[in-house]
């Protein structure tokens, strides 16, 4: 709470002290807000920077925002409450951080679901009845979706070598807090921990836990692989994040400043697009010719059965939910019209 208070004061600090930006004498005073994530020095913190540039420059100034990275204002689950609270403008976060308010945005955590290029889960999510259904489900928890974009496919990071399931069985793994996450690893009989990712480099360091999931960005620019060496392609989970604004915020603006919240949103979608097919492409490289990483693809024999058995587990029990059915048959439909055209 001690958190979620600081960012409150400071966001109100701010929206009380805007001034216009590139002008001596303002004839309107700016409204000075902020933006942030959770992670630093990668490509979801630049998406965080490129949305508050854009956000102040399509409004000629007139809303002066603030990029916050590396989780400098809480973990994501706070600073989404202080969102919803109307005291933090808007944020880029993991959907599975947004499970615990929105439920349904859980359901894109379900293994084995989306294409693995990223340009190619955002292009999913636009086309998507489901995540029509999950934004209208945000929008009433105050939470107001601009767009998901997609971040990479996960793969496993452990400190052992992986070529089978086998192999998994019984170790902990670090999650996000996300049901279809935690669902997965305990269908393939591993040990689901949920876990910040602040937290992650130290916990594997000390054995609290001995692998992960995550794409090869998120692995190489946070030096993950230095106390986990092994990774293994598996591909199973696509990460997906949300640029969101608070929707009391929102509201309380002129109709031409929520145009300029959109577009500049819509923009930064894009350029999430070009950021994160490059990285990933470039991480996964750069991991491939570091000596000290083994990087392995799991053979398809395993990928098949990680795969029945979450259709026979997790699958069904979410597409079983009575809160989270609805939406699971929705990316059925979605899956089988993508793949149709």
């Amino acid at each position: 709470m001690k958190a979620i208070s600081k960012v409150a004061f400071v966001a109100a600090s701010l929206l009380a002290a805007g001034t216009v930006l590139g002008q001596t004498k303002p004839t309107t005073p700016a409204m000075s807000v902020l933006v942030a994530n959770s992670t630093a020095n990668d490509a979801q913190a630049a998406i965080t920077v490129r949305f508050a540039e854009l956000l102040t420059k399509y409004s000629n100034g007139r809303i002066a925002a603030g990029a916050r990275t590396g989780g400098s204002l809480g973990t994501n689950s706070q600073m989404l409450s202080t969102l919803q609270a109307g005291a933090l403008a808007g944020m880029i976060i993991p959907t599975g951080f947004m499970a615990a308010a929105v439920p349904e945005i859980g359901m894109f955590d379900l293994p084995f679901l989306l294409p693995g290029a990223p340009a190619k889960m955002t292009e999913f999510t636009l086309r998507s009845k489901a995540a029509a259904r999950m934004k209208e489900s945000a929008d009433q928890k105050g939470i107001l979706v601009i767009g998901f974009y997609g971040v990479g496919s996960q793969s496993l990071l452990t400190r052992f070598p992986v070529t089978k399931l086998a192999d998994i069985q019984g170790k902990l793994f670090r999650v996000i807090p996300s049901p279809p996450r935690a669902g997965a690893y305990k269908d393939w009989g591993a040990v689901p921990r949920t876990m910040d990712l602040a937290e992650v480099y130290s916990a594997l360091q000390q054995g609290t836990i001995v692998g992960i999931e995550n794409p090869p960005d998120v692995i190489y620019k946070m030096k993950l692989y230095e106390v986990a060496k092994y990774f293994t392609r598996t591909e199973h989970s696509a990460f997906l994040n949300a640029i969101v604004v608070s929707k009391k915020w929102l509201d309380a603006l002129p109709k031409d400043l929520k145009e300029v919240v959109n577009k500049a949103g819509k923009d930064s979608l894009v350029y999430a697009d070009e950021l994160n097919t490059k990285a990933q492409v470039d991480a996964l490289e750069a991991m491939r010719k570091d000596a000290s990483i083994t990087v392995a693809d799991m053979p398809a024999a395993e990928i098949e059965k990680m795969k029945v058995l979450n259709r026979e587990g997790i699958w069904k029990s979410m597409k079983n939910d009575p809160q989270r059915g609805a939406v699971v048959k929705l990316l059925e439909e979605d899956i089988a019209n993508y793949f149709k055209n």
